[in-house]
């Protein structure tokens, strides 16, 4: 019946995915859509599948389907909608500002209380051992110039 059609193709085009169940008994009904049997939501998408206007995934029992580019725009005239409606598998969600990486520290360090102090270069110093001597030497390292050696004492 074309209510029940309808209704599954709202459902999809509301979702942009459709999942349904790989069972072929006639009398079970879908879980989203109430008095819809499961086998006439399997045929719709048949239907669909067969004009190029939903991706099919198969998964153990049960069976995706995928609005395709060309789905939105028929689903779209089909149903009658405006243009600036679209599927929630195609909405962008809106992240929630992260703060910055140095803020995040400067708060964490502000917390915790007990951090170590660090040298007054921070990490652009750093010691390494010479192959020819035991002792150790302090290397600055400058951003985008190499490294420079501090002239010998």
């Amino acid at each position: 019946p074309l209510e029940r059609r309808r209704s599954i193709l709202e459902l999809l085009f509301r979702e942009g995915v459709l999942v349904g169940e790989r069972d072929g008994c006639p009398r079970r009904t879908h879980p989203q859509l109430p008095g819809v049997a499961n086998v006439e939501v399997r045929r719709a998408m048949a239907s669909l599948r067969s004009r190029g206007l939903v991706r099919q995934t198969a998964a153990w029992r049960h069976l995706y389907w995928y609005l395709t580019d060309a789905g939105v725009a028929h689903l779209r005239q089909y149903l009658r909608l405006p243009p600036d409606v679209v599927p929630r598998s195609l909405q962008r969600v809106p992240r929630p500002a992260v703060p910055r990486p140095e803020a995040r520290r400067a708060a964490a360090t502000a917390a915790a209380g007990t951090h170590r102090a660090r040298p007054a270069a921070g990490d652009r110093l750093y010691r390494r051992k010479d192959e020819g001597e035991g002792r150790v030497e302090a290397i600055a390292v400058t951003s985008g110039q190499g490294v420079s050696r501090p002239p010998p004492q």
